[in-house]
């Protein structure tokens, strides 16, 4: 029995000296090991294309500056190959305008950050011989390419110093598709018709979408600025 108890006593000394010696020759874990992934992650949480933060924007506005002199200019007056107008309007805005055939109207559709999305078409025309005041409604026939002529009516949104009307129409048809638009109005409203070549509209509204999502900077631009 004596015998065993020793044996016992030898072993838990030699398994207890074991153990020590494994813990002063083994490698020292650190306990920040993962330390910098964890702020990778926090900067990706933080400086993310979505989280608001302006030190990323602030940056990449820095490197174009940098890498072009043509960024310089924070200016947008663009002309597509179809003659389309891309033209800057405010800090937020950009404006796609297309001349009529006569030249004396223009068409103008807005987009607007941070969604840019295409809206709010109007139109600018001549005011001639007729005397409309703010908020008067004029009616009038549109038709979009071969489809059938809707009626529409235009509220006068502005009246310019040049006596221009800006015309904003209220249940007009769809236009995205577009190629040849028609305003006809009655006979006894002497108001020029209008004819709109806007083909290639679809392109310019993309190119538009691709400035408008940028950090591209807009500069500002008064609306009898965009008219041609």
């Amino acid at each position: 029995m004596e015998e065993f108890i020793g044996f016992s006593l030898v072993a838990l000394l030699l398994t207890g000296l074991f153990f020590t010696i494994k813990k002063l020759f083994a490698k020292k874990k650190n306990p920040h090991k993962f330390e910098d992934e964890i702020i990778l992650d926090n900067d990706m949480v933080h400086y993310g294309p979505f989280s608001g933060n302006q030190d990323r924007s602030y940056r990449k506005h820095i490197l174009l500056i940098a890498v072009s002199s043509s960024f310089l200019s924070a200016d947008i007056e663009l002309r597509t190959i179809d003659n389309w107008g891309i033209t800057s309007w405010g800090q937020e805005t950009l404006v796609l305008q297309k001349t009529s055939d006569n030249h004396q109207s223009t068409f103008f559709i807005e987009m607007d950050r941070p969604f840019c999305i295409c809206t709010d078409p109007i139109i600018t025309t001549p005011s001639n011989a007729t005397n409309y005041n703010l908020g008067d409604k004029i009616e009038a026939v549109i038709t979009v390419d071969d489809y059938k002529p809707k009626k529409v009516v235009f509220e006068v949104k502005n009246i310019f110093d040049d006596g221009d009307y800006l015309l904003k129409p209220k249940y007009y048809p769809s236009l995205r598709y577009a190629e040849i638009i028609k305003i006809k109005f009655a006979q006894d409203i002497e108001l020029d018709d209008m004819i709109f070549n806007t083909k290639g509209m679809r392109n310019a509204m993309k190119q538009s979408e691709r400035i408008c999502f940028s950090e591209y900077p807009l500069n500002e631009s008064d609306v009898e600025d965009v008219r041609i």
